[in-house]
């Protein structure tokens, strides 16, 4: 297998990680590990982490390596301003645009969301809690996602995907396994799902500028509520 094939590789095994919260802000990458989880050597793995630096995702640090970048207020709200211009436009557009096919893989999405809210419902233990939530934030992560690629934009995908990838890494709410905030997302993306569905591009758009209003709205005060634990 070529480098460039395993660097490919390596780094949608590390995005994939990112995405689902494996790696907190500040963490450091080690390369042969990493490497060694998909089957490659540490080479690959230190080129994917020179492309996620590239991306915003991480800092590479002299004799240190690769280390998960941390996103402060200021940062996080802007990330949220990008995707309030991109994805309603882009839910509107997939109420226009999207086929029965893609449908079809946003609505198992959304059903994918909703069977792990209930099993985080019966979730005792802690670890339980925090990987059925790492489950929970790859498919809230691929129904934007869905909705996205149905506008045929690829250009939007590209864009959308960067700041879907820079929220979910740095948002605080990502370390919370509160099924409260696991349902209120499920609620709004049944409006936008059912919006799309319907065909109906303002609601659609509409229910997007909420969603992601809500979304901020619940990382700013969590935010606060981490800044005056630590005073």
């Amino acid at each position: 297998m070529s480098t460039e094939t395993n660097a490919s590789r390596a780094y949608q095994h590390l995005r994939n990680k990112l995405i689902s919260g494996e790696f907190e802000p500040g963490a450091r990458l080690l390369y042969g590990p990493i490497g060694k989880e998909i089957g490659v050597s540490a080479t690959p793995v230190r080129e994917a982490a020179g492309q996620l630096a590239n991306e915003g995702l991480v800092d590479l640090v002299p004799n240190m390596g690769a280390i998960v970048r941390s996103l402060d207020r200021s940062a996080l709200i802007d990330i949220y301003e990008v995707r309030e211009v991109i994805e309603p436009y882009t839910a509107a557009r997939a109420a226009e645009r999207a086929t029965p096919e893609q449908m079809a893989k946003i609505q198992a999405e959304l059903k994918r969301m909703e069977e792990l809210t209930a099993k985080q419902e019966k979730a005792s233990a802690q670890y339980a809690g925090k990987r059925i939530k790492g489950q929970f934030d790859k498919a809230d992560y691929q129904f934007h996602m869905l909705i996205i690629e149905a506008t045929g934009n690829q250009a939007l995908v590209h864009t959308a995907s960067q700041s879907q990838v820079l929220t979910r890494v740095f948002a605080i709410r990502r370390h919370r396994h509160d099924v409260v905030a696991m349902k209120r997302t499920c609620k709004d993306h049944q409006k936008i799902y059912r919006a799309i569905k319907k065909h109906d591009a303002e609601a659609a758009r509409e229910a997007a500028a909420a969603h992601i209003r809500n979304g901020l709205k619940v990382s700013l005060l969590e935010i606060d509520e981490n800044e005056n634990g630590e005073a």
